[in-house]
């Protein structure tokens, strides 16, 4: 069974640079920052992304870490598929400033420049 359109696209819909909060589980939630493409996030966003882990604790520099105003650092080389269902909470976004390098960033370490 498939996720309406209308559900992908609204106000909920998965883009690329969100920041979402899953629930409570035996370790604490988890943030993800959303990292696949939205052509990607519409055709899959009803079942799974690609995003990589924040650490909501602090907010670091580096090269593989991308900080992120109210949500902490998103450490660039921890990438995963997160279920759409794990996603509860959009909690913020990375600047659209940052976009084109973090995605550059992320086309490197999967080795497709």
């Amino acid at each position: 069974m498939s996720t309406p359109a209308s559900r992908l696209l609204g106000p909920h819909a998965v883009r690329f640079g969100q920041v979402w909060e899953s629930p409570d589980e035996a370790i604490g939630s988890m943030r993800y920052l959303v990292v696949s493409s939205d052509a990607y996030n519409t055709a899959f966003g009803d079942r799974r992304v690609i995003a990589v882990e924040i650490d909501s604790r602090a907010v670091y520099h580096g090269a593989y870490r991308e900080p992120i105003p109210d949500a902490g650092t998103a450490h660039l080389d921890r990438l995963t598929w997160v279920t759409r269902r794990q996603l509860t909470e959009l909690i913020a976004e990375l600047h659209p400033d940052r976009h084109d390098a973090v995605t550059d960033i992320i086309r490197e370490l999967i080795g497709n420049p």
